[in-house]
C-alpha cells in the first residue's frame, strides 16, 4: 500500500480500511449516529467489533474516515463517548518505533501501529472517539430544509446531479437517507449555478428500497456528459426541529436546528433581537430578552445551517427568514448564535450527581425533585397526552428509551411522579406505544418506587442493554386524560365523557357556560361553538361522574387548562350529566375541483353563495397541508401554482396566504384579507393530497392493509372492532367496488412505529371514511391482534335469474362495478358452475345446458372469462380475464342448474369406463353426477398454460406424456375454459411435478367432458416418472412483453395470444392502463404513452385495441377491451410505452441462473463460511437467525457444494450485512435440495435487524457440482453435449457396465473350467447368458430408462434388468414367453432368438423362494445402482 511520506496519526484511518489483519479485511464503521455517516468509530478484528482509543483525534483525522466510507467530508471529530458508550473491546492506536510486535499488532507505517488487544482495563468507553461526516448526498438551495438541488460529494467537492433520467425512487432513497421522510416532488429544469463547473457524470438507477444513494445502481453517462435540462431538485416531507442548548433551561441557550439527521447551529452574522424574537416565539418561550453572539453558550458542533439572518420578527419559523441560503456560510462555531427568552428562569443550581443510585428510603429519594440542575429530561410519547406513552429520556442531545426487562409498576410510579402525572395505572411492555429510535439508555431497571428520578434507580448501567426497540417500555399514569362524545348516531353531539384514573366517566354541567362549551367543541374538532342540552332524558346505566364546576377562560386552549372542582367519583347526580351539541359546520365550504378525485384539484371556497379560488402568491406546502387536513385528505404532496389544473371563475377570495400548517381552516391563515387580491385566474392555486385512507401491501390499490394519513405519515389501523361496514366505505371511497373480505391478525411491520388511536364506527352509507363516527381508544392504544386488511373487488355478487327471480337455476348474472351483467357462455366451465352453486348455497352443479336462453331486453352481456379450479369459495376469487373478450350474442349466455339447497345426493361419477366418442355425455359440459376431482395448470405463468395436474383423494398429481397429443390437450383446455389447445407439451416442459401420477397412455378423442373420462391405462396405473409430466398451452394463454433493442422498460408493447406475438394498439389508452402495464412488467408504477422514435419495420398481427383498465383490475388481462382481431388498428397506432421504473434483475449475473448462484457466503475466513446472503428482487440480502439451526445450515452447505454443516452461526458473528433482510423464521428439515424449498416467512417480512444475521461454517472447500447434487432445481433446458448431466451419467454407468462385463467373463471362464464335465447343453445356455448381457448393454431400455421399472431409486437412475440364471426355471414355471402389450409408438416389441424376453411378472419370484438372479439391482446409494453377481456355487460380488 502506497503511503504519503508525510503520514501522521491524522491519516491513520485510511490505512485501517485497506489493510489485511490476520488474512481478513479490516472493516470500519460509524455506529449509533443519526445516520450512517456519523457515529462512534468502530473497527472489526477476527469477527468482533470494538471501539478505538487514541490520544490525538482531530477533524482532519476523521476526514479520511469520511472519505473511505463515502460520506463526504468531516464536519467534526467528537470525543468522550459523544455517541454513547459501547460494550466490547477497546483497540489502541499508538506511536512506537520498536520493530518488535506480536501477531495482534499491525505495523501501518514505520512507527504507527494498531494493537488489537482489549484495553478495557486501561481505558474506558467514556473515551470512545466518533466522527461526523457531511454525508454523500445533500439538498441545497431550497426554500426550506429537506428540499433543494441534489448534490453528491466526490470526495473533494459537492457536485450537482443532472435531471436527465432522475426518478422518484431515487428521490425516495435520498429523502430517507437524509432523515427527511418521503419524497413529495421531483422538480427539473432548474438552472445550474455559475459556480457549477462540473456535473455528476452518472445516472442513479435506484429502486426506492436501497439504504443509501451510494448503494444504488449507477450508469455512466455516454461520453461522460449526462443529458439534462438542468439540475435535479427534490422536496421531501420531513420536518425540522429547533432547540436551545447549554442555557440552563429550555428557554435560553445556543440555537440549534435539526435537519437531515444532524443538529447544527446559526452563525451570528447579522444576528439581532428580531431574529431572537422569532426563535423565542417558535419555542413558546415568550419574548426575546437578549440575542447573544460569539458562542456565548459555548461552541456547538456539526453543520452551520443558517447565516446572515434578516428576520422581521413576525415569521412563524426561523428558517423562513431571509438568509444567505440553507447550509451556506463562512463562519466557524466560535460565531454560534444564542438567545435568552423571557420565559427563562435565571436561577443557577448545582449540577446533580447521579453516578450512584439513591438508597431506598433516603431523604433525596422521598423528594419529587432535587435541588440541583439535571440536564436530562423525561417525556412520554405517542400516548395521546403528556401522561401516557413510551418513556423517553433526553441525554447528550439524544432522546432514547428504556428496555422493558424487569419493567413493572414500581418503575412506572417513579416516571409518573417525576412528570407530575399522579400514580401509575399500567406499566406497558413490548413497545405498546410503538417502537422508538435512538439509544436505549436503561435496562433491567429495579426501582423501589420512591426514587426522585427514574435514572437514579438501580439498573444495568447507563447505556448498557441487550434489547431492541420492540422492547420499549411505556406507562399510563392516573392523570392521563382524554375526552369524547358518546352517541349512537352523531359525531359532534352526545354525552360528554372524560378518561381519568384509567376509567371513562361523565362530566357534570354545573357552572358550564358558552366559553367552556366552545373549548370542548374546538378540542373535539367539532367547530367553535355549541349548546348545552338540558332537556335530554336520563342516561341509562351507571358510571363515574368525574368532574363538576368547570369554568374555562378565553385564555385557555384546552379543557385540561380550565379550573374545576376536584376529581370525585360521584361529583353529581345522573340528572346533571352534560349532553352537548356542537355546531360543527361553518357557512363557508371548501372543495377541490378538476383533479380527478376529491383529494386533488383547484382549491375553491364557497362564500355568500359563490364559489371562488385562491391566488398562488406565496402558496406553499404549509398552505396545502391546511387544505388537505381540513378536507380529510391526509397530507399534502404538492402545492400547485399557475392554474395547473385549469382556471376557475368567480371571485378570488384569498391572496398572499401564509399558513403555519397547523390551522383548522384555510381561511384562518394570515392573508391580505378576505376578497383582497391583485391576481387573475391564471394564478389559481391547487393541491395534490395523499388521501385519508389507502390499502397498502396488496396485489393492487384495491386490497391490502388499511392505513390512514395523520397529516404527517401513513399509520396502520388495528383490527380491533374493525367492521365490514367500515370496509365497504373504504372500498367505495377508493373507487374499488365493494368489500368482499376483512382480514385480521396481519402482523404489523417493524417500521410501523404508531397505530391509529381511534376506532371507526361506519354504517356503510357514508361517502368517505373521514366522515364516519370515531371513538378514541382507551389510553390511546387500541386493542388488536394485528392490522386490519381489506379486499375489494368489482366482481362482488352473483345470481341465477329465471323470469326475473333469483333462485338456484337460471342465467348467470354478476354485479360488476355496481351494475348487473349477464355472463357469456364462451369459456364457461363446469368448475365455474360448481363455484357458483356453492357460493349461492344451492348445492352442487347439475348441468350447464347450452343456449339459446332468454335475455331480458336491456340486459348487458359481459365477456369476462373466469378460470376456476372448482375449489374456490367465491367466483370473484377465480382467475379472471377480460382482455379481448369476443362479442357474445344474446343466445349464448351462461346458464346453470344447481341441485338446490336441499340435501340432494347425486350418484358418484363412474369413470372406470371412458365415455364413448360422440356420446351424449361426452358432448355435455356437466354430468348428472357428483365429481370431486379438480383440474389445474401449474408453472405456466397463467391459468391457461402449464403442467396438467388433477386433485383426487386430497393429493394433486400429474399425467404421464405417453401417447400425449393435441386431442388430449383439447379436453384439458376446454374443461378449464381456456379455448382450444395450441400445443401438447411433453418431457416435463413446465418442470417436474410431485405426488402421484394419476393417468398414463391417455387416448382422448377430443370430445370428452373431463380429461379423466378418456381411455387410459387406468386410474393411478403407470410406468412413468415425473420427468415425463404432460403439459398444455391453450389459445387463451396470454403473455406481455416490451420489444426494444436497448431499453428494458421502454419499447413496443406486444401481447401473446392464440400462439402468436402481436402488437397492442394505443387507442384510447389512459394513464391507469399504462401504469397497469408497467407494474405487470416489473417496471415501476407509472409510465407514459410516447410517440415512437420511428415507424416500426416489418409486418405483424395487431391483436387488440380499446383497452380501458379500472382501479380494481390487478393485471392487464382483467381490463376490458375491444374483441381480439388480428388487424385491430393501423401500424401508426401501435403502442410504444416508456415506464418510469427499472425491472429487478432475476439473477445476480446473467440470466438464467440456478438457486446455487442466488446464494453466497460473505465475511468468513473461507469461501465455505460466512454470513448467508440470498438474491431476491434484484438485490442481495441477509437471513435472520430466528429459528436458525444446524438443519438450515446443512441445506446451505449442501446447496453451495461445501460439504456438511459444522456450525449454525447466529447474532451476526461474521459481521452485520446491509440491504434487505429477505428471510426470517426459516425452517428446514435438513434434506431439502435448496434453501428456497424450506418453510419461511414471506419474502422481506421480518422483525429483525442486521445484528441478527445468520451464518454458517461448512466442512469442506467449495467444489463444482452438477446442478442436482449442488442442491438446485433442475433447469428445464439442460446444457447440450457430452458434458450435460445425461451424458456424464451415461459415461459413468457405461464404465461400470464395462467393468461388470470383464469380471463376468472372468467368472464364466472359471465356471467353465470347473464344469468341463458338464454337458454341451449347459455350455450353450452359458453362451446365451453372455449374449443376453450384451443385449442389456446395447438396448434402448437398458440400465437407463427401463420402462418396466416400478420402484426406482431416484429420478435419474433406473434399476438394472433382472435376468434369471441359466438352467433355473422362472417363478411362473411357464415355458411360453409373456410379451407386454406394445404402446402406440412402438416402445417395446417382442424379442425372439438368442435374447431372453423376461416379463416383469416373471422376474419377481414367489414369496419364500430363493432369488437366483444373475444381475440384481438394489435400492442403495442414490448416485449409482448396486450390481450383484450371483452364480450357483460362487460367492456374491457387489459393485458400487
Amino acid at each position: 500500500m502506497a503511503l504519503s511520506r508525510h503520514l501522521v496519526l491524522r491519516g491513520l484511518c485510511v490505512l485501517l480500511l485497506g489493510t489485511m489483519v490476520g488474512g481478513q479485511d479490516l472493516e470500519l464503521r460509524l455506529k449509533d449516529g443519526a445516520h450512517r455517516c456519523e457515529g462512534r468509530v468502530e473497527a472489526k478484528y477476527k469477527g468482533e467489533w470494538g471501539t478505538v482509543y487514541t490520544g490525538d483525534w482531530l477533524t482532519k483525522t476523521a476526514e479520511d474516515v469520511c472519505k473511505r466510507l463515502k460520506c463526504g467530508v468531516a464536519i467534526d471529530a467528537p470525543r468522550g463517548s459523544y455517541f454513547g458508550p459501547r460494550l466490547g473491546p477497546i483497540w489502541l492506536l499508538y506511536f512506537s518505533c520498536d520493530s518488535r510486535k506480536d501477531e495482534s499488532t499491525l505495523s501501518l507505517y514505520k512507527c504507527v501501529h494498531l494493537h488489537f488487544k482489549n484495553y478495557n482495563d486501561t481505558f474506558s468507553h467514556d473515551q470512545d472517539i466518533g466522527a461526523i461526516c457531511s454525508g454523500s448526498v445533500r439538498l441545497i438551495g431550497g426554500d426550506r430544509p429537506c428540499s433543494g438541488r441534489v448534490e453528491v460529494h466526490s470526495g473533494k467537492a459537492w457536485i450537482p446531479v443532472s435531471d436527465g433520467n432522475f426518478t422518484l425512487p431515487t428521490a425516495q432513497v435520498i429523502c430517507a437517507e437524509l432523515g427527511c421522510g418521503k419524497a413529495v416532488s421531483v422538480l427539473k429544469h432548474m438552472s445550474f449555478r455559475e459556480s457549477d463547473v462540473q456535473v455528476w457524470a452518472e445516472e442513479f438507477r435506484c429502486e426506492g428500497e436501497e439504504t443509501g444513494l451510494w448503494v444504488c445502481p449507477r450508469v455512466p453517462c455516454p461520453g461522460g456528459t449526462c443529458h439534462h435540462s438542468g439540475a435535479a431538485q427534490v422536496a421531501c416531507s420531513g420536518e425540522i426541529q429547533l432547540r436551545l442548548v447549554n442555557g440552563g433551561g429550555p428557554c435560553a441557550g445556543r440555537v440549534e436546528i435539526l435537519d437531515q439527521g444532524s443538529w447544527g447551529t446559526i452563525c451570528d452574522d447579522g444576528w439581532d433581537l428580531d431574529d431572537a424574537r422569532v426563535v423565542c416565539r417558535q419555542l413558546g418561550c415568550g419574548d426575546a430578552l437578549n440575542a447573544t453572539r460569539s458562542a456565548h453558550f459555548g461552541a456547538g458542533s456539526g453543520p452551520i445551517w443558517l447565516n446572515t439572518l434578516d428576520c422581521r420578527g413576525k415569521e412563524s419559523h426561523v428558517w423562513k427568514c431571509p438568509s444567505q441560503g440553507w447550509g451556506l456560510h463562512n463562519c466557524s462555531h466560535e460565531n454560534d448564535a444564542g438567545v435568552v427568552c423571557s420565559g427563562n428562569q435565571t436561577q443557577v443550581l448545582p449540577q446533580c450527581n447521579d453516578s450512584v443510585s439513591e438508597p431506598a428510603g433516603s431523604a433525596a429519594s422521598e423528594q419529587s425533585a432535587p435541588y440541583c440542575s439535571d440536564s436530562r429530561q423525561l417525556r412520554l410519547v405517542d400516548g395521546g397526552g403528556p401522561c401516557a406513552g413510551r418513556v423517553e429520556i433526553l441525554d447528550q442531545g439524544f432522546w432514547g428509551t428504556i428496555c422493558d426487562d424487569g419493567w413493572d409498576l414500581d418503575d412506572a410510579r417513579v416516571v409518573c411522579r417525576q412528570l407530575g402525572c399522579g400514580d401509575a395505572l399500567n406499566a406497558t411492555r413490548s413497545a405498546q406505544f410503538g417502537a422508538g429510535s435512538g439509544p436505549i439508555w436503561l435496562d433491567d431497571l429495579n426501582c423501589t418506587g420512591k426514587e426522585s428520578h427514574v435514572w437514579k434507580c438501580p439498573s444495568r448501567g447507563w447505556g448498557r442493554h441487550d434489547c431492541r426497540h420492540k422492547e420499549d417500555a411505556g406507562v399510563i399514569c392516573s392523570e392521563f386524560l382524554a375526552l369524547r362524545m358518546v352517541s349512537e348516531d352523531q359525531q359532534c353531539a352526545g354525552w360528554l365523557e372524560v378518561f381519568y384514573n384509567g376509567t371513562w366517566g361523565s362530566v357534570c354541567h354545573s357552572l358550564m357556560d358558552d366559553v367552556t362549551v366552545s373549548i370542548i367543541c374546538s378540542q373535539l374538532g367539532c367547530g367553535d361553538s355549541g349548546n348545552l342540552d338540558i332537556s335530554v332524558g336520563l342516561r341509562e346505566g351507571s358510571r363515574p361522574h368525574w368532574v363538576d364546576g368547570i369554568q374555562c377562560q378565553r385564555t385557555d386552549t384546552s379543557l385540561w387548562q380550565c379550573p374545576s372542582y376536584p376529581w370525585n367519583y360521584d361529583s353529581c347526580s345522573p340528572k346533571e350529566e352534560a349532553h352537548i351539541s356542537c355546531a360543527d359546520r361553518e357557512n363557508r365550504q371548501l372543495r377541490l375541483v378538476d383533479g380527478g378525485g376529491p383529494c386533488a384539484g383547484r382549491v375553491e371556497i364557497l362564500d355568500q353563495g359563490s364559489w371562488g379560488t385562491i391566488c398562488d402568491d406565496g402558496w406553499d406546502l404549509d398552505d396545502a397541508r391546511v387544505v388537505c387536513r381540513q378536507l380529510g385528505c391526509g397530507g399534502a404532496l404538492d402545492a400547485l401554482k399557475f392554474a395547473q389544473l385549469g382556471q376557475g371563475s368567480g371571485p378570488i377570495w384569498l391572496d398572499e396566504l401564509n399558513c403555519g400548517g397547523k390551522e383548522t381552516h384555510v381561511w384562518r391563515c394570515p392573508s391580505r384579507g378576505w376578497g383582497g387580491h391583485d391576481c387573475g385566474h391564471v394564478e389559481d392555486a391547487g393541491v395534490v393530497c395523499s388521501g385519508f385512507v389507502r390499502l397498502a401491501g396488496g396485489e393492487g390499490p384495491c386490497s391490502g392493509r388499511v392505513e390512514v394519513h395523520s397529516g404527517e405519515d401513513w399509520t396502520p389501523v388495528s383490527d380491533g372492532n374493525f367492521t365490514f361496514s367500515t370496509a365497504q366505505v373504504i372500498c367505495a371511497e377508493l373507487g374499488c367496488g365493494k368489500a368482499v373480505s376483512v382480514l385480521g391478525h396481519v402482523p404489523f411491520r417493524e417500521s410501523d412505529g404508531r397505530i391509529w388511536a381511534e376506532e371507526f364506527r361506519c354504517k356503510g352509507e357514508e361517502p368517505e371514511l373521514w366522515v364516519c363516527p370515531r371513538v378514541p381508544c382507551p389510553g390511546g392504544t387500541c386493542h388488536h391482534s394485528g392490522a386490519a386488511q381489506v379486499v375489494c373487488t368489482a366482481y362482488s355478487e352473483v345470481r341465477l335469474m329465471t323470469n326475473g327471480s333469483s333462485q338456484c337455476e337460471g342465467q348467470v348474472e354478476m354485479n360488476i362495478s355496481g351494475q348487473w351483467r349477464v355472463l357469456c357462455a364462451s369459456h364457461w366451465s363446469l368448475a365455474n358452475t360448481n363455484v357458483v352453486c356453492r357460493q349461492l348455497s344451492c348445492g352442487v352443479a347439475i348441468s350447464t345446458p347450452r343456449g339459446p336462453h332468454f335475455v331480458e331486453e336491456g340486459d348487458q352481456i359481459s365477456t369476462v372469462r373466469f378460470h376456476c379450479s372448482g375449489a374456490e369459495p367465491f367466483l370473484w376469487t377465480c382467475p379472471v380475464t377480460a382482455l379481448g373478450g369476443l362479442d357474445c350474442s344474446h343466445g349464448n349466455t351462461a346458464y346453470v342448474i344447481c341441485s338446490g339447497n336441499q340435501t340432494q345426493v347425486l350418484p358418484q361419477c363412474n369413470d372406470s369406463l371412458s365415455e364413448p366418442a360422440g356420446s351424449a355425455a361426452s358432448e355435455q359440459s356437466a354430468p348428472y353426477c357428483s365429481d370431486s376431482r379438480q383440474l389445474r395448470l401449474v408453472d405456466g405463468d397463467g391459468p391457461c398454460a402449464g403442467r396438467v395436474e388433477i386433485l383426487d383423494q386430497g393429493s394433486w398429481g400429474t399425467i404421464c406424456d405417453d401417447g400425449w397429443d393435441l386431442d388430449d390437450a383439447r379436453v384439458v383446455c376446454r374443461q378449464l375454459g381456456c379455448g382450444d389447445a395450441l400445443n401438447a407439451m411433453r418431457s416435463a416442459h413446465f418442470g417436474a411435478g410431485s405426488g402421484p401420477i394419476w393417468l398414463d397412455d391417455l387416448n382422448c378423442t377430443g370430445k370428452e367432458s373431463h380429461v379423466w373420462r378418456c381411455p387410459s391405462r387406468g386410474w393411478g396405473r403407470h410406468d412413468c416418472r415425473h420427468k415425463e409430466d404432460a403439459g398444455v398451452i391453450c389459445s387463451e394463454f396470454l403473455a406481455l412483453r416490451m420489444v426494444s433493442e436497448d431499453h428494458q422498460c421502454a419499447g413496443w408493447l406486444e401481447v401473446f395470444y392464440n400462439g402468436t406475438w402481436g402488437s397492442v394498439c394505443r387507442s384510447p389508452m389512459e394513464d391507469i392502463t399504462v401504469s397497469m402495464i408497467c407494474r405487470q412488467l416489473g417496471c415501476g408504477d407509472s409510465g407514459s404513452l410516447n410517440s415512437p422514435p420511428a415507424l416500426r419495420e416489418g409486418s405483424r398481427l395487431r391483436w387488440v385495441d380499446g383497452i380501458q383498465c379500472q382501479r380494481t383490475d390487478t393485471s392487464l388481462w382483467q381490463c376490458p377491451s375491444d374483441p381480439w382481431d388480428y388487424n385491430s388498428c393501423s401500424p401508426k397506432e401501435e403502442a410504444y410505452i416508456s415506464c418510469a421504473g427499472r425491472r429487478p434483475k432475476s439473477c445476480p449475473t446473467a440470466a438464467p441462473c440456478t438457486d446455487r448462484e442466488k446464494l453466497r457466503l460473505r465475511g468468513g475466513d473461507s469461501e465455505c463460511s460466512g454470513r448467508v446472503e440470498v438474491w431476491h428482487s434484484g438485490s442481495w440480502g441477509t437471513v435472520c437467525d430466528d429459528s436458525w439451526s444446524l438443519a438450515e445450515a446443512e441445506v446451505v452447505c449442501q446447496q453451495l457444494g461445501c460439504g456438511q454443516a459444522l456450525e449454525a452461526v447466529q447474532a451476526a458473528a461474521f459481521g452485520p450485512g446491509n440491504g434487505s433482510i429477505w428471510l426470517d423464521e426459516v425452517r428446514c428439515r435438513g434434506r431439502e435440495s435448496s434453501l428456497w424449498d424450506c418453510a419461511a416467512e414471506p419474502w422481506g417480512q421480518s422483525d429483525c435487524k442486521h445484528e441478527e444475521d445468520a451464518g454458517v461454517r461448512c466442512s469442506g472447500a467449495r467444489t463444482t457440482l452438477s446442478p442436482n447434487t449442488a442442491g438446485t432445481r433442475p433447469a428445464s433446458n439442460p446444457l447440450p453435449g457430452i458434458f450435460s448431466l445425461p451424458g456424464v451419467l451415461c459415461l459413468i454407468l457405461g464404465a461400470l457396465l464395462f467393468l461388470v462385463l470383464i469380471i463376468l467373463v472372468t467368472q464364466l471362464l472359471r465356471w467353465r473350467a470347473e464344469r468341463r464335465a458338464f454337458s454341451s447343453y449347459e455350455d450353450a445356455l452359458a453362451e446365451a447368458v453372455y449374449e443376453e448381457l450384451d443385449y442389456l448393454v446395447t438396448q434402448k431400455e437398458g440400465l437407463l430408462g427401463s420402462p418396466g421399472a416400478t420402484d426406482a431409486p431416484g429420478e435419474d437412475y433406473d434399476d438394472a434388468e433382472e435376468v434369471p440364471v441359466p438352467g433355473v426355471p422362472p417363478a411362473s414355471q411357464g415355458n411360453e414367453e409373456e410379451v407386454l402389450p406394445a404402446k402406440e409408438d412402438g416402445m417395446r416389441s417382442s424379442q425372439t432368438g438368442s435374447s431372453l424376453n423376461v416379463s416383469r411378472e416373471e422376474a419377481n419370484p414367489g414369496e419364500g423362494e430363493e432369488s437366483p438372479w444373475l444381475l440384481q439391482g438394489e435400492k442403495g446409494n442414490p448416485e449409482y445402482d448396486d450390481v450383484e453377481l450371483s452364480v450357483p456355487g460362487t460367492s456374491i460380488v457387489t459393485f458400487w
